[in-house]
């Protein structure tokens, strides 16, 4: 019998299918509206903003359904901060952040094998550090040294998207993740699509 919801039954085979494509593009869709219809504060300029729910479909979209969740969460805001108005290039330059701003949690998830359902305090611990703080964090200190490299923003205003990006990012992805992740995980982690290694 599995120990942890990333553990396999005996004989159990997964293999990635149509749902997993049919899940990805979901994930896109959802965060592409959120990421650019959902900000609650003005916009920093370039794609920051004081608070993004997009960011909950990277926090949670990578640990329920691996690597199908990180790309949605890799691309999704490509889509939205284009139709918000940066410049292509700056949405190019922030696709490293995007990809650690989803992978982080997923990996994390897996190798300590936390349960998604946020069960004990070690669960809430490992959300917090890699799908709340220190993926957020690397996410900003890239996108803030693109924009600084491409002369968008001056050294001087460095802090203000540095915090932007970070608060903006990490705040809703505590609040609407651990939301998502109490009250669907039970359902997701039972249903087939859902990703025990990286693909399957």
């Amino acid at each position: 019998m599995a120990k942890t919801v990333w553990d396999r039954e005996p004989g159990e085979i997964r293999r990635p299918g149509t749902i997993h494509i049919a899940i990805m593009a979901l994930l896109i869709g959802v965060g592409a509206v959120a990421g650019t219809f959902g900000s609650l504060s003005v916009p920093l300029g370039y794609g920051v903003t004081g608070f993004w729910p997009g960011v909950a479909v990277q926090a949670v979209g990578g640990i329920w359904f691996g690597m199908w969740g990180v790309i949605a969460g890799f691309l999704f805001p490509f889509i939205s901060n284009s139709l918000a108005g940066a410049p292509l290039y700056v949405s190019f330059a922030y696709l490293p952040s995007n990809l650690i701003q989803g992978l982080l949690p997923a990996w994390a998830f897996r190798y300590f094998k936390a349960d998604p359902s946020l069960k004990s305090g070690r669960d809430w611990i490992l959300f917090l550090v890699f799908g709340v703080i220190v993926n957020n964090i690397l996410g900003a200190a890239w996108a803030v040294t693109a924009l600084q490299w491409f002369g968008l923003i001056t050294v001087e205003s460095v802090p203000l998207f540095f915090s932007g990006w970070t608060i903006g990012n990490g705040v809703p992805a505590l609040i609407f993740g651990a939301i998502l992740l109490k009250a669907l995980s039970p359902l997701v982690v039972k249903h087939r699509s859902f990703v025990k290694g990286w693909w399957a």
